[in-house]
Protein backbone atom coordinates (compact mmCIF):
# COMPACT_ATOMS: atom_id res chain seq x y z
CA UNK A 1 0.00 0.00 0.00
CA UNK A 2 1.37 3.23 -1.34
CA UNK A 3 -0.20 5.43 0.47
CA UNK A 4 0.75 9.17 -0.01
CA UNK A 5 1.27 8.00 -3.92
CA UNK A 6 -1.85 6.35 -4.33
CA UNK A 7 -3.49 9.36 -2.57
CA UNK A 8 -1.64 11.93 -4.84
CA UNK A 9 -1.43 9.82 -8.35
CA UNK A 10 -4.17 7.33 -8.49
CA UNK A 11 -7.04 8.60 -6.70
CA UNK A 12 -8.13 10.80 -9.71
CA UNK A 13 -11.89 10.26 -9.16
CA UNK A 14 -11.32 12.25 -5.37
CA UNK A 15 -12.07 15.47 -4.93
CA UNK A 16 -9.67 17.83 -3.24
CA UNK A 17 -11.12 18.79 -0.29
CA UNK A 18 -11.98 14.78 0.52
CA UNK A 19 -8.37 13.92 0.11
CA UNK A 20 -7.17 16.72 2.40
CA UNK A 21 -9.80 14.97 4.83
CA UNK A 22 -8.27 11.88 3.92
CA UNK A 23 -4.77 12.17 4.34
CA UNK A 24 -4.96 14.46 8.20
CA UNK A 25 -7.58 11.85 9.12
CA UNK A 26 -4.95 8.90 7.98
CA UNK A 27 -2.09 10.82 9.68
CA UNK A 28 -3.84 11.64 13.34
CA UNK A 29 -5.04 7.68 13.49
CA UNK A 30 -1.96 6.21 12.94
CA UNK A 31 -0.54 8.89 15.57
CA UNK A 32 -2.52 8.07 18.08
CA UNK A 33 -2.13 4.19 17.21
CA UNK A 34 1.88 4.27 17.57
CA UNK A 35 0.99 6.56 20.79
CA UNK A 36 -0.94 3.46 22.29
CA UNK A 37 1.25 0.66 21.36
CA UNK A 38 4.16 1.99 22.84
CA UNK A 39 1.99 3.46 25.77
CA UNK A 40 1.06 -0.27 26.54
CA UNK A 41 4.35 -1.42 26.25
CA UNK A 42 5.48 0.98 28.75
CA UNK A 43 2.30 1.00 31.06
CA UNK A 44 2.54 -3.05 31.01
CA UNK A 45 6.34 -3.17 31.96
CA UNK A 46 5.79 -0.41 34.94
CA UNK A 47 2.82 -2.62 36.14
CA UNK A 48 4.78 -6.18 35.91
CA UNK A 49 7.92 -3.78 38.11
CA UNK A 50 9.88 -2.14 35.51
CA UNK A 51 10.34 1.79 35.74
CA UNK A 52 12.68 1.84 32.84
CA UNK A 53 10.73 3.55 30.31
CA UNK A 54 8.77 5.07 33.06
CA UNK A 55 12.06 6.85 34.06
CA UNK A 56 13.04 7.85 30.65
CA UNK A 57 9.60 9.48 29.95
CA UNK A 58 7.86 6.54 27.60
CA UNK A 59 5.10 5.60 29.70
CA UNK A 60 3.37 9.19 28.05
CA UNK A 61 0.70 9.36 25.78
CA UNK A 62 2.51 12.54 24.04
CA UNK A 63 3.43 10.85 20.51
CA UNK A 64 6.33 13.56 20.15
CA UNK A 65 8.21 10.93 22.74
CA UNK A 66 7.81 8.08 21.10
CA UNK A 67 8.25 9.18 17.00
CA UNK A 68 10.86 7.80 14.66
CA UNK A 69 10.84 10.24 11.72
CA UNK A 70 11.77 6.76 9.23
CA UNK A 71 9.72 5.18 10.74
CA UNK A 72 7.22 7.75 10.29
CA UNK A 73 7.83 8.27 6.46
CA UNK A 74 7.82 4.45 6.17
CA UNK A 75 4.12 4.48 6.95
CA UNK A 76 2.99 7.31 5.30
CA UNK A 77 4.77 6.47 2.23
CA UNK A 78 4.72 2.34 2.18
CA UNK A 79 1.68 1.89 4.96
CA UNK A 80 4.40 -0.34 7.23
CA UNK A 81 6.09 2.25 10.19
CA UNK A 82 7.04 2.02 13.34
CA UNK A 83 7.85 3.87 16.65
CA UNK A 84 10.97 3.77 18.90
CA UNK A 85 11.33 0.89 21.08
CA UNK A 86 10.01 1.17 24.38
CA UNK A 87 13.27 0.20 26.63
CA UNK A 88 12.84 -2.24 29.19
CA UNK A 89 15.08 -3.63 31.90
CA UNK A 90 14.03 -7.59 32.05
CA UNK A 91 16.06 -8.09 35.57
CA UNK A 92 13.21 -5.99 37.06
CA UNK A 93 10.71 -8.65 36.28
CA UNK A 94 9.51 -11.13 38.82
CA UNK A 95 8.98 -13.80 36.07
CA UNK A 96 11.14 -13.49 33.26
CA UNK A 97 10.05 -15.20 30.82
CA UNK A 98 6.33 -14.59 31.42
CA UNK A 99 6.46 -11.17 32.05
CA UNK A 100 8.90 -10.00 28.76
CA UNK A 101 6.07 -12.32 26.93
CA UNK A 102 3.21 -9.90 28.14
CA UNK A 103 5.10 -6.83 27.86
CA UNK A 104 5.70 -7.85 23.98
CA UNK A 105 2.22 -8.83 23.34
CA UNK A 106 0.87 -5.60 25.03
CA UNK A 107 0.68 -3.30 22.21
CA UNK A 108 -0.83 -5.86 19.72
CA UNK A 109 -3.36 -6.59 22.04
CA UNK A 110 -4.26 -3.02 22.43
CA UNK A 111 -4.46 -2.12 18.75
CA UNK A 112 -6.65 -5.44 17.99
CA UNK A 113 -9.04 -4.24 21.45
CA UNK A 114 -8.83 -0.46 19.63
CA UNK A 115 -9.99 -2.06 16.65
CA UNK A 116 -12.49 -3.97 17.61
CA UNK A 117 -14.15 -1.33 18.80
CA UNK A 118 -13.63 1.14 15.97
CA UNK A 119 -15.32 -1.57 13.64
CA UNK A 120 -18.92 -0.88 14.44
CA UNK A 121 -18.13 2.89 14.50
CA UNK A 122 -16.82 2.44 10.84
CA UNK A 123 -19.65 0.67 9.85
CA UNK A 124 -22.15 3.01 11.52
CA UNK A 125 -20.93 6.06 9.87
CA UNK A 126 -20.16 4.50 6.62
CA UNK A 127 -24.02 5.07 5.21
CA UNK A 128 -24.10 8.81 6.52
CA UNK A 129 -20.33 10.24 5.71
CA UNK A 130 -21.57 12.12 2.70
CA UNK A 131 -24.19 13.98 4.28
CA UNK A 132 -22.10 16.92 5.67
CA UNK A 133 -18.04 17.54 6.13
CA UNK A 134 -18.46 16.70 10.10
CA UNK A 135 -19.75 13.28 8.79
CA UNK A 136 -17.16 12.26 6.36
CA UNK A 137 -14.63 13.73 8.70
CA UNK A 138 -15.88 11.32 11.60
CA UNK A 139 -16.25 8.33 9.07
CA UNK A 140 -12.53 8.66 7.82
CA UNK A 141 -11.11 8.79 11.92
CA UNK A 142 -13.31 5.54 12.76
CA UNK A 143 -12.52 3.86 9.36
CA UNK A 144 -8.82 4.28 9.53
CA UNK A 145 -8.54 3.76 13.24
CA UNK A 146 -10.04 0.43 12.79
CA UNK A 147 -7.70 -0.68 10.02
CA UNK A 148 -4.46 1.28 11.19
CA UNK A 149 -4.90 -0.73 14.60
CA UNK A 150 -5.34 -3.71 12.48
CA UNK A 151 -2.59 -3.17 10.43
CA UNK A 152 -0.12 -2.44 13.48
CA UNK A 153 -1.60 -5.62 15.35
CA UNK A 154 -0.79 -8.04 12.12
CA UNK A 155 2.56 -6.31 11.46
CA UNK A 156 3.48 -6.68 14.69
CA UNK A 157 2.69 -10.54 14.67
CA UNK A 158 5.83 -11.33 11.99
CA UNK A 159 8.66 -13.25 14.16
CA UNK A 160 10.56 -11.17 12.68
CA UNK A 161 13.31 -8.96 14.39
CA UNK A 162 13.04 -6.30 16.21
CA UNK A 163 8.90 -6.79 15.58
CA UNK A 164 7.00 -7.71 19.17
CA UNK A 165 6.45 -10.66 17.70
CA UNK A 166 9.56 -12.01 17.10
CA UNK A 167 10.36 -10.19 21.10
CA UNK A 168 7.67 -12.59 22.34
CA UNK A 169 9.02 -15.66 21.01
CA UNK A 170 12.47 -15.18 21.54
CA UNK A 171 11.15 -14.49 25.23
CA UNK A 172 10.29 -18.12 25.48
CA UNK A 173 12.94 -19.85 23.76
CA UNK A 174 17.17 -19.62 24.90
CA UNK A 175 19.31 -17.08 24.30
CA UNK A 176 21.36 -19.02 21.71
CA UNK A 177 18.40 -20.66 19.59
CA UNK A 178 19.56 -20.74 16.28
CA UNK A 179 16.33 -18.71 15.51
CA UNK A 180 16.66 -16.04 18.18
CA UNK A 181 20.55 -15.97 17.04
CA UNK A 182 19.64 -15.59 13.03
CA UNK A 183 17.00 -12.51 13.46
CA UNK A 184 19.10 -10.81 15.65
CA UNK A 185 21.94 -10.77 13.41
CA UNK A 186 20.09 -10.28 9.96
CA UNK A 187 16.10 -9.59 10.72
CA UNK A 188 16.43 -6.03 10.16
CA UNK A 189 17.14 -7.34 6.74
CA UNK A 190 14.74 -9.78 6.42
CA UNK A 191 12.17 -7.07 7.50
CA UNK A 192 13.11 -4.42 4.70
CA UNK A 193 12.70 -7.44 2.23
CA UNK A 194 9.18 -8.73 3.61
CA UNK A 195 8.39 -4.63 3.73
CA UNK A 196 9.00 -4.13 0.02
CA UNK A 197 7.20 -7.70 -0.94
CA UNK A 198 4.07 -6.56 1.09
CA UNK A 199 3.99 -2.72 -0.70
CA UNK A 200 4.07 -4.41 -4.31
CA UNK A 201 1.38 -7.71 -3.42
CA UNK A 202 -1.39 -8.09 -1.91
CA UNK A 203 0.10 -10.87 0.46
CA UNK A 204 -0.30 -8.44 3.67
CA UNK A 205 -3.62 -7.54 2.97
CA UNK A 206 -4.52 -11.23 2.95
CA UNK A 207 -2.92 -11.27 6.75
CA UNK A 208 -5.17 -8.60 7.38
CA UNK A 209 -8.11 -9.00 6.36
CA UNK A 210 -7.80 -13.00 7.34
CA UNK A 211 -7.00 -11.85 11.29
CA UNK A 212 -9.82 -8.77 10.94
CA UNK A 213 -12.61 -11.53 9.40
CA UNK A 214 -13.58 -12.14 13.24
CA UNK A 215 -14.19 -8.49 14.25
CA UNK A 216 -15.94 -7.46 11.35
CA UNK A 217 -18.25 -10.78 11.42
CA UNK A 218 -18.82 -10.26 15.20
CA UNK A 219 -20.16 -7.05 14.59
CA UNK A 220 -21.86 -7.63 11.14
CA UNK A 221 -24.16 -9.86 12.99
CA UNK A 222 -25.15 -6.45 14.98
CA UNK A 223 -25.44 -3.72 11.84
Amino acid sequence: MLFLFDLLFYSNSMPFGEKLIWFFTFSFAAIIALTIHEFAHAFTAYKLGDKTAKLQGRMSLNPLVHFDVLGIFCFLFFGFGWAKPVPINTYNFSHIKRDTFLVSIAGIATNLIIAFIFCPLSMLLAGVAGNSVFLTILYYLCDFTYRINLVFAVFNLLPIYPLDGFNALASQLRYDNPYVTFMQRYGSLILLLVIIIFSYTDIFDYLVTYVGYPISWFWGLFF
